[in-house]
């Protein structure tokens, strides 16, 4: 079984969709099941997303990617609709700190493991933070937001120590916004990640391990029984990095549960996607692939 995992994507959805189909082409596999890490910019309309407008999206139009998703009419939803059948299921995501969160909680769940659709072409599913969800023999947890914090992006403590109580071991997949404390270092020499995500992992003792949110790739690497990958954004900053081009290496994960590797992928193809990214002519492209 394969299992796709993406890193921070601030809005830029369909950047997502080309990376995770342009994979399946190129290594002529498809995924079985694709988690989205959070910072998906799940927002539902332009007016709640120009509310928490900032410098990186004066510089980049394509964080309203998502909205564009969501609201999706004539031939944007034909392409859309079209992109679906690529794929085997939607790609599910975790909250991150970038999110209308108030839509989140209010979007209706399924009587299943209660995750939302957010489109109507069946492309995003939210993933609400404390689920465990069983696929293909493997028992994954899901938990979104940012640690040590007081405001609405900080970490359930409910769906947290709620995950505290499981039997360590039973976990396969931990899937988290936030990395390990001691997972990274910013460019200011400041300690990426969380404490309380440390403890989670010391106590449930997953398998794998995967987080997004210091936008730089980590691993793979051990923390005591568990394999930990660390995903880079899909895009850098256009703020911080002007001369970036392409999608970012280790912003897709793969793994790959019949050889238990974890790894990210770093190919040189990364860097051939056009900076700014053009859906609709890569997606011309695709189709005259099929």
């Amino acid at each position: 079984m394969l299992i796709g995992f993406v890193g921070d994507l601030h809005g830029r959805v369909l950047h997502a969709l080309a990376l995770i189909v342009t994979w399946q082409q190129r290594n002529g596999r498809r995924f079985d099941l694709l988690v989205q890490v959070g910072d998906m910019g799940a927002f539902p309309d332009m007016s709640s997303l120009e509310r928490t407008a900032n410098r990186h999206f004066a510089l980049d139009p394509s964080q309203r990617d998502f909205v564009r998703l969501i609201c999706a009419d004539n031939g944007l939803a034909e392409s859309l609709a079209r992109l679906r059948q690529c794929l085997a299921g939607p790609v599910h995501f975790i909250r991150g700190n970038h999110e209308d969160f108030d839509w989140l909680e209010r979007l209706p769940r399924d009587s299943g493991f209660g995750t939302a659709a957010v489109d109507r072409c069946g492309l995003i599913r939210h993933v609400p933070d404390g689920t465990v969800m069983t696929f293909g023999g493997l028992r994954i947890a899901f938990l979104g937001g940012v640690g040590e914090r007081d405001d609405a992006a900080d970490i359930n403590r409910s769906a947290y120590e709620t995950l505290l109580t499981l039997e360590p071991g039973s976990i396969d997949v931990l899937v988290t916004h936030q990395g390990p404390y001691g997972s990274s270092t910013g460019f200011r020499g400041d300690i990426h990640g969380s404490r309380m995500i440390t403890d989670l992992i010391e106590r449930s003792r997953p398998t794998f391990h995967v987080a997004g949110h210091a936008h730089v790739l980590s691993g793979p690497t051990r923390f005591g029984e568990t394999t930990y990958l660390g995903l880079d954004c899909v895009v850098a900053s256009p703020l911080y990095h002007p001369e970036a081009q392409g999608f970012q290496p280790g912003s897709l994960g793969v793994l790959d549960t019949d050889h238990g590797k974890l790894e990210p992928v770093t190919d040189d193809w990364l860097a051939e996607f056009e900076t700014p990214f053009d859906f609709d002519g890569w997606f011309d492209g695709l189709q005259a692939a099929f």
